[in-house]
């Protein structure tokens, strides 16, 4: 009887290190991401910049931009899907910022798109050539793709992949202050 309460004490104490190790990781993940959504670079956009192209091709994407503006709209990239399933897409719009104070910002705005193809087939008469059926799927609206659902939000994991190539000792220094708030 000593022996399992013993055992169970162990196994507690290990569940709730783990899951304070856990807990810990989260909390440093929020806090170097909230730090980047903040970050001001002391770079120029044109340095900055192919940071962010480079992380946009690494992640697949191909875009359209306003030369000189420092604005880059990437195309829609699927992102999974099929004919059973909803499709899934997404898109990126970044922005940089000269600050009135001095020194650049980035933002970058994360579109996700999911829709879904349908097909209704359901038909009264008898098909006995192709023109039937051909005229059947005309005439029952056989397919088609429901409301497209649409989300933007902004994409700080983006942002801190940016802030990691573009100024690896800030990313550096919010590593070592995450780990220092939430050992």
């Amino acid at each position: 009887m000593h022996r399992s309460t013993r055992l169970a004490g162990v196994c507690l104490v290990v569940a709730t290190l783990l899951t304070l190790a856990g807990c810990s990781s989260s909390l440093r993940k929020n806090y170097v991401r909230d730090k980047a959504a903040n970050h001001v670079y002391r770079q120029e956009l044109a340095q900055l910049w192919p940071h962010v192209q480079e992380v946009l091709r690494g992640h697949g994407y191909s875009w359209k931009e306003m030369p000189g503006r420092y604005v880059l709209e990437t195309e829609w990239l699927d992102s999974g899907g099929g004919s059973l399933g909803p499709g899934t897409a997404s898109r990126f719009l970044v922005q940089g910022i000269v600050l009135t104070g001095g020194g650049t910002a980035l933002r970058v705005m994360r579109g996700d798109r999911v829709t879904q193809s349908i097909g209704v087939g359901y038909v009264d008469k008898e098909i006995k050539t192709d023109e039937d059926y051909a005229q059947a799927v005309h005439d029952s609206q056989a397919s088609g793709v429901l409301p497209t659902r649409q989300n933007y939000f902004r994409d700080l994991e983006i942002e801190l992949e940016i802030l990691r190539r573009s100024d690896p000792e800030a990313a550096a220094r919010f590593d070592a202050d995450a780990l220092a708030a939430h050992p």
